[in-house]
């Protein structure tokens, strides 16, 4: 880790405190820090949500705008913090000779606060917004055994379930990630909820990756491609005898913003309620009272 690096975090950790949360670093390399935001009420037993920022890497305003549905839910909050000199392919987990491995950096991060505070964290719920949905999809056909529920908020593109592609277009092989297989039936029978903002269809987004493959197998924009990501999931979810598991919500009045989505199209309400509702009901109501809910 670079001396810029390590002042950054020793910075990071300080402005942390603010915010009610804590920031630590993982104690092997590659160091990984993260904010671990405890609620004011009992930890619930299983409640610990894995909120992964996108490439701003404002791991720090996913504690602000979520540690009230974490207090309201008895959910520990965690938000890892993937500096761009380290992790800078995080969203595609750490393809070899692009950076360490990001997805095993969170597992190891995820045992180490199991150790340190005899949490469960065998499954968590797991969200990521745009880079960080890139990210939590990817963890889940990686390891689905370690998810509980997912939920994926405006993604740039996805993996398609697609055995004919190679990753990370689809799941023909793991090239770049050692000793990863890919199950994406598996994932595909994890609650998954995808959320993206009605007015995130810019075609000229300079941030969105628009290679002739994934406009030909996906769509132009997020809505479109968040729309076919859905539906190849649950074609799969059926096809391996099950029921689909993947809903997609398109959150009203709201563009490609985090904090927009949170603060104005009730993302944080529909992700908690995903996650921790005794009835899935709760969270299908939310989401018709938008009156934006597709298949």
């Amino acid at each position: 880790m670079s001396i810029a690096t390590d002042s950054l975090l020793r910075e990071r950790s300080a402005a942390a405190e603010v915010q009610g949360a804590k920031f630590y670093q993982s104690k092997t390399r590659p160091l990984l820090g993260y904010y671990l935001y405890r609620p004011e009420q009992p930890v619930r037993r299983g409640r610990l949500l894995v909120s992964v920022h996108g490439v701003s890497r404002n791991a720090e305003e996913h504690v602000e705008l979520f540690r009230q549905y974490a207090d309201r839910y008895g959910a520990v909050l965690l938000a890892p913090l993937f500096e761009p000199d380290d992790f800078r392919d995080y969203q595609r987990l750490g393809r070899k000779g692009k950076g360490p491995r990001a997805d095993l950096a969170l597992i190891r991060v995820l045992n180490e606060v199991k150790a340190r505070f005899g949490w469960d964290t065998s499954q968590v719920d797991l969200f990521g917004f745009s880079g960080g949905a890139q990210f939590a999809h990817r963890f889940a056909f990686a390891h689905p055994q370690r998810v509980r529920s997912i939920a994926l908020g405006a993604a740039g593109w996805y993996t398609m379930p697609d055995p004919s592609l190679s990753y990370p277009h689809g799941t023909a092989d793991s090239e770049g990630l050692e000793a990863v297989r890919f199950n994406a039936a598996a994932a595909a029978r994890l609650r998954t909820l995808v959320m993206v903002g009605e007015n995130d269809n810019r075609a000229d987004d300079e941030e969105l990756n628009q290679t002739r493959i994934i406009c030909q197998t996906q769509g132009k924009n997020r809505l479109q491609r968040a729309h076919a990501w859905t539906k190849a999931m649950n074609t799969l979810s059926t096809k391996s005898g099950g029921a689909g598991h993947v809903d997609m919500v398109k959150l009203p009045k709201v563009d490609h913003s985090f904090r927009g989505a949170v603060l104005e199209g009730g993302l944080a309400t529909l992700l908690f309620n995903h996650c921790y509702a005794a009835a899935v009901t709760c969270w299908s109501t939310a989401a018709a009272a938008a009156d934006t809910r597709t298949g």
